[in-house]
């Protein structure tokens, strides 16, 4: 491991969701949303290989209100917003399994089951089942990008389509 590249990495990572935050807070403010200031979290968990795996270090984030949450790990970065499960339908899951390639959608109780993730792709009616047959009552949606550009696009993204569909409206 090159100490050098990972200080650097890391340094990137974190002034890269400040500057997502600042950048992000007034203009979803338009949109309705609340920007929170960027924390440090700890206990979270990364994809790898395939599985949920503990991150026991922290990680940049900032919450993004209601239901939100914005950041990044070693992977990149990423969103997560939470949806009650009523407000679900199959054609809002379509959409989003179409538009985003590396997406997963869970549960906020038992978040290390995916209903989807990038290695088992299912039908938007077959995920539906998969929610529906669970105890969960919150599904979250999440959304992983390489760079902050390719996060503020796929978040643009997201939010269109939630707001087609109602998904996030109280």
């Amino acid at each position: 491991m090159n100490i050098r590249e990972m200080h650097e990495f890391l340094n990137y990572l974190w002034e890269s969701i400040f500057r997502l935050n600042n950048e992000l807070e007034d203009v979803l403010k338009e949109r309705g949303f609340t920007v929170e200031p960027v924390e440090e979290a700890f206990n979270g968990y990364i994809y790898i290989d395939g599985e949920w795996r503990l991150m026991k270090y922290p990680y940049p984030v900032f919450e993004v209100k209601p239901h939100g949450e914005i950041g990044a790990t070693l992977q990149g970065f990423y969103f997560v917003f939470a949806v009650p499960r009523e407000k679900l339908t199959p054609e809002f899951i379509r959409e989003f399994t179409e538009n985003f390639k590396k997406a997963f959608i869970y549960g906020a109780v038992d978040f290390l089951k995916d209903f989807y993730n990038p290695d088992t792709r299912a039908g938007a009616e077959e995920i539906i089942e998969r929610i529906s047959s669970s105890p969960e009552k919150i599904v979250q949606f999440e959304v992983e990008a390489k760079t902050p550009e390719e996060l503020k696009e796929t978040l643009f993204r997201f939010i269109e389509i939630e707001a087609k569909h109602g998904i996030l409206e109280d």
